[in-house]
């Protein structure tokens, strides 16, 4: 520690470093987490609608048919009637904050409908085509499009944030491994009295593995901070973007987790770096 106090630039430079680069890890950690609960999300809501014509009201015999059909094929996660009753009170809870919606609409003008959810999107197309010939049936809408698109982002997130955190944590290393490294130059003749007087190797590497250690573990909970502080200072609109996705505010047991993954990666870092410094020194 005394050390550490003596060389405040270096100091800064690689917490400042090692903040950034665990920063990074940090948001792109979280964003991907959040984009696959999206994804989740959207894969268990209804993606094929059936609707009814609004002057059509299907016998339960009908129903019962369809939804059997439906399920033979194997490709249904969930399949549920929606009544036209069910429809009205779907409709005045989606617009509940304009009574001027409400008052000309009846669970008459209003369609019958059945949900479905398929196992794999990319059988819409195909549960679709069993149905569309049924009786009173109106429209078939499926969101086919939408979960692919998500599936597409989800999985970019995951590779550019990949790469851009790996390329961070090589500089992040390369940065601790230099000014270890120069700490350790200017320690040669007391390193090599201990070495004289039998020292060995770790008692002598062990305070320049902790430096490094103590880098990492200070720079990921500064980077742990600023990001739980952005999520909760961009809470309003996050809330008004994602609408009626339940995913914010995170809980505080994930952001612990988070936490704490982020002090063991940094900590590693760090401390791998002190090693790999000073052993760089001991081995010449």
């Amino acid at each position: 520690m005394k050390r550490i106090r003596r060389s405040p630039y270096q100091t800064m430079a690689a917490i400042l470093v090692m903040t950034v680069t665990m920063f990074l890890a940090c948001a792109f950690f979280v964003v991907a987490v959040g984009s696959q609960a999206v994804l989740k999300y959207f894969e268990s809501r209804p993606q094929l609608n059936i609707f009814f014509k609004s002057d059509y009201v299907p016998t339960q015999s009908q129903i019962d048919l369809m939804q059997a059909k439906l399920v033979g094929t194997g490709l249904v996660e969930t399949v549920k009637f929606v009544s036209k009753e069910e429809a009205l009170n779907i409709y005045k809870e989606l617009n509940k904050r304009d009574p001027l919606l409400l008052e000309a609409v009846t669970s008459g003008m209003l369609p019958a409908s059945i949900e479905v959810s398929a196992k794999n999107p990319n059988d819409l197309k195909l549960l679709s085509e069993v149905v569309k010939d049924e009786t009173g049936i109106d429209e078939i809408r499926y969101e086919e499009d939408v979960v692919a698109e998500l599936t597409r982002w989800t999985n970019s997130v995951r590779i550019i944030g990949g790469v851009f955190v790996g390329i961070q944590v090589l500089i992040a290393f390369v940065v601790i491994f230099i000014i270890i490294g120069i700490r350790v130059a200017g320690r040669k003749d007391e390193i090599n009295v201990m070495q004289l007087i039998g020292a060995k190797s770790s008692y002598i590497a062990s305070p320049f593995i902790w430096e490094g250690f103590w880098y990492g573990v200070t720079g990921a909970v500064l980077a742990w901070g600023i990001v739980y502080l952005v999520i909760l200072y961009s809470m309003g609109f996050l809330i008004s973007f994602l609408g009626n996705i339940p995913i914010l505010p995170p809980p505080v047991l994930f952001m612990f987790e988070v936490l704490g993954g982020s002090v063991l990666i940094g900590g590693f870092i760090g401390g791998l770096s002190g090693l790999m410094a000073v052993g760089r020194f001991l081995k010449s």
